[in-house]
């Protein structure tokens, strides 16, 4: 039986909406949230249905429970060592009887996955199996914890999906909900199941490995970590530096605030265990900042920031240049950092060529140094303190030196920023996008999906979007856009297409 086709085809006849699902309903079209690459739809459109639909809502529901702990969905479900055999019981909520999505006298299901065969079982307020054959059941009803148990097996073997679902209990949104249909309906569209309908009270559990004391472990684990108490930076001396560098000491403005990551390396950067801190993340996604962000912390100057796809040369120390009938040797600023003390910012430091970069192995060393064009050699200064940052992956970048790798006491990576962070940036710098924040961020996901899922060599940051609500402000948000967003196709001219039509999706006046 493959119950994938067949729950295309059933549809409560009380109502067609997805129980707790944004309004969705059987047969939405959902296309404008996102298509799956193996969409093999006539009109290439992503569709959702109810049973899966309710089946996630019920699933995310019952993880959620576990999480805060109130046991508004409680059950539990089991897997064991070898992962062939999945069990899993959920007790329905009230409203979920009340509403008509199941049937009144149901209190709980049981479902039990053996490699290919579904065992379901359906028990009253007493905790009674309610006796007779499957039918007895509306087609709906058995396939709910059909699809539950499906998706615990899913959520155990398949770690990306696991991660998302997991997330999407904690925050639930609308994009989110119809990627993971689409992605669990595409993986196993084509599987075939033999489902039957017995009393399951006598399975044993025993051996199994249960789902709700790993979550606890893992709550607990995250309970720890907000409870870790604030971090208390103490920054570098007045006197530390020369006062013509102090004024070299970021001063940014209150939109930017220390993440409690970045925040917690500054301790190890006054003391100088962090001497070569390493920022590394997607674009756009505040590297260069986070460096500013910490000498800000720590009262530390930014001596220079050395752009690699541009200014990187043979003269990054310093060089010859002629003053009035003679030729001497200007040092430059990051020569001034190693020898008076101060930080220098390498930005996208694996465009750079190896061969301006090999001082850096020395001056990182224990007893670090840098030999002069003109011959001296200058030891580094004890609050001598080196930041770079990278992107990975990203085309014309290369991987660094491993023993330049090495060199770096604290590699941090930066995350995407999330969506509160982006609409907080957005606001701050331009005001006059408030009202336009939640679409803005409609098209940024839509496009980041669509590069991710198609492997694009093509990026979208929170810089394009800072970019295009800026000319905004001029000429408008479809216009504006051809200027800003589309450009990131790169002369793809389907692409561009497509990102028109994901813009066109929301009305900007």
């Amino acid at each position: 039986m493959n119950i994938f086709k067949i729950s295309y085809k059933v549809v409560r006849s009380n109502n067609d909406e997805i129980y707790k699902s944004f309004g969705f309903k059987h047969h939405s079209d959902a296309t404008q949230y996102y298509v799956h690459p193996n969409n093999q739809a006539y009109n290439g459109r992503t569709t959702l249905c109810q049973p899966i639909g309710e089946a996630l809502a019920l699933f995310s529901l019952f993880v959620s429970s576990i999480a805060k702990g109130d046991e508004l969905v409680s059950g539990d479900y089991f897997v064991s060592d070898d992962g062939s055999q999945v069990f899993f019981r959920v007790y329905v909520p009230d409203d979920w009887r009340q509403n008509g999505v199941v049937e009144s006298n149901i209190s709980h299901y049981e479902a039990l996955l053996d490699e290919d065969k579904i065992t379901i079982a359906a028990y009253d307020m007493m905790g009674r199996w309610i006796d007779g054959n499957m039918e007895h059941l509306h087609p709906l009803y058995k396939l709910l914890p059909c699809f539950c148990v499906l998706i615990a097996r899913e959520c155990r073997t398949n770690s990306d999906y696991n991660s998302v679902l997991l997330r999407y209990a904690e925050a639930p949104a609308a994009d989110v909900f119809v990627n993971l249909h689409e992605d669990f309906y595409q993986a196993h569209k084509l599987d075939e199941y033999e489902v039957t309908y017995a009393d399951l009270c006598g399975f044993d559990t025993g051996g199994m490995l249960s789902f709700r004391d790993g979550y606890k472990v893992i709550a607990e684990n995250k309970s720890a970590v907000k409870q870790n108490k604030e971090i208390v930076v103490i920054p570098f001396d007045d006197n530390e530096f020369l006062p013509e560098y102090k004024t070299l000491i970021p001063a940014l403005a209150e939109e930017f605030q220390t993440p409690k990551a970045v925040k917690g390396i500054c301790g190890a950067v006054v003391a100088g265990d962090a001497r070569a801190v390493l920022f590394h993340g997607p674009a756009g996604t505040g590297k260069t900042m986070s460096c500013k962000l910490v000498c800000q912390e720590i009262r530390l100057p930014i001596m220079d920031v050395i752009n690699c796809t541009e200014n990187l040369d043979e003269f990054v120390l310093g060089k010859f240049i002629p003053q009035e009938d003679r030729i001497v040797f200007k040092e430059s600023y990051v020569t001034k950092a190693i020898r008076f003390g101060g930080a220098v910012v390498f930005e996208e430091i694996n465009f750079a060529k190896p061969q301006y970069l090999a001082f850096l192995n020395s001056l990182l060393d224990d007893n670090g140094f840098v030999r002069l064009d003109n011959g001296e050699v200058v030891r580094r200064h004890p609050n001598f303190r080196f930041f770079a940052t990278m992107n990975l992956g990203y085309f014309g970048t290369k991987e660094l030196n491993q023993s330049l790798y090495n060199r770096f006491n604290v590699i941090v990576e930066i995350a995407a920023l999330s969506d509160e962070a982006i609409v907080k940036m957005l606001v701050a710098r331009i005001p006059e996008c408030k009202d336009k924040t939640d679409k803005i961020l409609g098209v940024y996901h839509k496009l980041k999906k669509k590069i991710e899922s198609e492997e694009l060599d093509v990026v979208i940051s929170p810089r394009n979007l800072e970019n295009w609500a800026r000319l905004a402000r001029y000429e408008g948000y479809m216009a504006a856009a051809e200027r800003t967003i589309i450009p990131i196709a790169k002369c793809d001219r389907v692409l561009e297409d497509t990102i028109r039509g994901i813009i066109v999706l929301y009305k900007w006046s």
